[in-house]
C-alpha cells in the first residue's frame, strides 16, 4: 500500500509547481526580452515563482453566471447590503465622484456601482497573486491561453512601468486587479492618476479607481445624458429569448418597452435586447453596450444598471 501511494504522489504532477522550466514559458521570456528588453534572468526568477493554481481552473470552468439563477445572482449583487455601501463609499468620495462625472460625463452612480460590484467598494479585491492566475491560464488553460498571454506580457510591463513588484500583487482569479477589477491591458491604457499624485494607483487609491472607472466606460463610448436600459416583455411569449443580440433602430424588436419615454431617452440607433431570465427583459441602448465591453455577461450588465438605480435614488434625496 504504500509503495501504491508513493506512486500515485511521484506520478501526480504538483499542484504548485513553478512554470520556469516549461517551454512554453521560455519562449514566452525569449519573446519579452526580444520585443521589450526584459532581462532573462530576472524573468527565470519571477516564474520561478509562479505556481500552478488548479482551483482558477476550476474558477475559470464554472463562473458564477453559470451557476446561479438571475434571482439568486441578483440578491447577491444588489442586496441592501451592497445598496448601504455604496450610499456610504458616494457620500466619502462625493468631491471625487463630482469631478469624474464632470470631465467623463459618466454618472456617480454608474461609477460607484461598477466598484461595487467588481470589489464591494475596495473591501474585496482578490487575494490570488496576479503572476499565479496568470501564468495558469497563460501556460495551463489552452482555452484562452492566448488572451491570458496578452494579459501576463501587460502585467509585466505594467509592474516595470509602475514600478510594482509582480510577486506581490493581488487579484481575482483572472487577473484583475483593484477597485474596478482592470485586467493589466485596462490598467495600462485607461487607469489614471486622478488625484494628481504622480501615481496610477487603482488598487489601493479609490480616488483614481473612480476616475479610472469613468475613463475606461467613456474612452469605450459612453454617451453623456442617454439613458442605458428600459424593462421590456416579450412580444411572442411562445418564443422566449435566452441571450443578448444587437438590433438596428428600424428592424423587428421581440422585446416591447414597458416605458415608451424612457425607451425614447435610449437616444440609440441600436440596441441590445437582453434577457437574464423568462422573466426579465431588457432594451439597452449604447450605454448598455459600453457596460457589455467592462462584462459581456447579461447578469453582469443589468445588475449593474439596478444597483446604479438604487444609488442614484439615495443621491436624489440628498
Amino acid at each position: 500500500m504504500r509503495r501504491i501511494i508513493f506512486l500515485i504522489m511521484f506520478l501526480t504532477p504538483p499542484c504548485f509547481a513553478d512554470y520556469s522550466s516549461h517551454d512554453d514559458v521560455k519562449s514566452f521570456i525569449t519573446d519579452m526580452h526580444q520585443k521589450h528588453d526584459f532581462d532573462q534572468n530576472y524573468l527565470i526568477s519571477i516564474f520561478s515563482s509562479a505556481n500552478k493554481q488548479q482551483k482558477i481552473i476550476d474558477l475559470m470552468n464554472r463562473p458564477a453566471e453559470k451557476t446561479f439563477s438571475w434571482e439568486k445572482y441578483r440578491k447577491r449583487l444588489v442586496s441592501p447590503m451592497r445598496i448601504e455601501n455604496g450610499q456610504k463609499f458616494l457620500s466619502k468620495y462625493m468631491t471625487d465622484f463630482i469631478a469624474a462625472e464632470k470631465e467623463f460625463g459618466v454618472p456617480k452612480e454608474i461609477i460607484a456601482s461598477i466598484i461595487g460590484i467588481e470589489s464591494s467598494y475596495g473591501s474585496i479585491k482578490g487575494s490570488t497573486r496576479v503572476i499565479d492566475s496568470l501564468a495558469t491560464l497563460s501556460f495551463d488553460y489552452p482555452r484562452r491561453s492566448k488572451f491570458f498571454k496578452i494579459q501576463l506580457e501587460n502585467f509585466l510591463l505594467l509592474s516595470r512601468e509602475e514600478n510594482f513588484d509582480p510577486l506581490k500583487l493581488n487579484g481575482s482569479y483572472a487577473g484583475a486587479m483593484g477597485y474596478g477589477q482592470f485586467l493589466p491591458d485596462s490598467y495600462r491604457r485607461l487607469a489614471i492618476d486622478f488625484d494628481d499624485d504622480g501615481v496610477r494607483d487603482i488598487i489601493n487609491n479609490p480616488v483614481d479607481a473612480i476616475g479610472s472607472v469613468a475613463n475606461y466606460l467613456k474612452r469605450n463610448g459612453w454617451q453623456k445624458d442617454a439613458n442605458i436600459a428600459v424593462e421590456a416583455n416579450l412580444v411572442d411569449k411562445q418564443n422566449p429569448i435566452s441571450t443578448i443580440w444587437k438590433m438596428k433602430k428600424n428592424e423587428y424588436l421581440e422585446l416591447k418597452p414597458k416605458n415608451q419615454v424612457e425607451f425614447d431617452d435610449l437616444k440609440s440607433e441600436t440596441y441590445l435586447q437582453v434577457s437574464v431570465s423568462d422573466k426579465s427583459y431588457w432594451i439597452g441602448g449604447e450605454n448598455l453596450k459600453v457596460l457589455s465591453r467592462y462584462n459581456k455577461s447579461s447578469f453582469y450588465i443589468i445588475a449593474v444598471f439596478l444597483l446604479s438605480k438604487e444609488l442614484a435614488f439615495t443621491i436624489n434625496e440628498v
